[in-house]
């Protein structure tokens, strides 16, 4: 469709203006009409802004979540969290940037934990020292007191009574033991 059949039409995307005078010099006769109409096309992005629907509002949930991060962050300025609050309530794209950001990290898949704690082992005395460390079945000090609730792999370990696994460590690690030859 031409322009002129747009201004017929009286399209929204078209307008008719009138232009001045086409020449400034008064000496010389005009070479066009002193008023003419001039025809204006709107780009379309801003006829599409024109009638584009206004964001949706800023969910409660959404709002508590970037709140919650900004939190975490350490911000607690509220002009710089109220101004932040304000960007997402306008503006799409910046919504959808602290969304993604205040999502926690994805976590990695569940794989089981071979490894045992000294809590699980029956190597572990009441006093909370190593029997397999006193015995130099490992190479520790012979009263060495591990960290109890620290989850490892150990050539030293025998199951415990909960353990379902049987196997001590030098079978279930058997990379851990060193040859000396």
């Amino acid at each position: 469709m031409i322009l002129a059949e747009l201004i017929r039409k009286k399209e929204p995307s078209a307008t008719a203006t009138p232009a001045t005078s086409a020449t400034s010099q008064r000496t010389k006769p005009a070479t066009v009409a002193r008023i003419a109409i001039v025809a204006v096309a709107k780009p379309p992005a801003v006829n599409a802004g024109m009638n584009a629907a206004r964001p949706r509002p800023l969910f409660p949930v959404e709002e508590d979540t970037i709140r919650a991060w900004l939190t975490v962050l350490g911000e607690a300025d509220p002009v710089i969290i109220n101004e932040v609050l304000h960007v997402c309530r306008s503006d799409v794209s910046a919504r959808d940037y602290y969304l993604e950001r205040s999502r926690p990290p994805s976590v990695a898949p569940n794989i089981e934990d071979d490894r045992r704690t000294c809590n699980q082992c029956a190597q572990l005395s009441h006093k909370g020292r190593c029997l397999a460390a006193q015995r130099r079945e490992i190479a520790a000090s012979p009263n060495y007191e591990p960290i109890r609730d620290l989850p490892r792999r150990c050539e030293g370990y025998k199951p415990g009574p909960d353990d379902n696994d049987r196997r001590t460590g030098r079978v279930r690690w058997p990379f851990l033991v060193t040859h000396a030859d």
